[in-house]
């Protein structure tokens, strides 16, 4: 893939990270966002579609978004999305697996 394949939002956000390759130039996602003019969940959006056409974006909490340099700041980068998966697959797996009279038979 390319960067002109690309809609015009999504090429901005890529060139926005070049400037910020590595944890220590990450940039916080509000001053993401408003640099490109759009809101928070926007930006939030559009880069979980840019992680799944495999850009490397990484985030931390309290830190930002950055460009990982090396294969330790692409684990810490995507920790919290790991958790979030896994916590999420267990809350499925427990909705998926519960009794349909779960109420009843707790409150009995």
């Amino acid at each position: 893939m390319k960067i002109t394949d690309l809609q015009k939002l999504d090429q901005n956000i890529i060139k926005s990270l070049s400037e910020h390759r590595g944890i220590d130039r990450a940039i916080k996602g509000r001053t993401l966002a408003q640099s490109l003019n759009i809101d928070f969940r926007t930006l939030q959006s559009r880069i979980e579609f840019l992680q799944g056409k495999g850009c490397a974006i990484g985030s931390i909490d309290n830190i930002g978004y950055f460009a990982p340099i090396n294969e330790e700041e692409r684990t810490k980068g995507i920790t919290k999305k790991e958790n979030m998966a896994y916590s999420t697959l267990k809350a499925v797996m427990g909705v998926r697996s519960a009794s349909l009279d779960w109420l009843d038979e707790m409150i009995d």
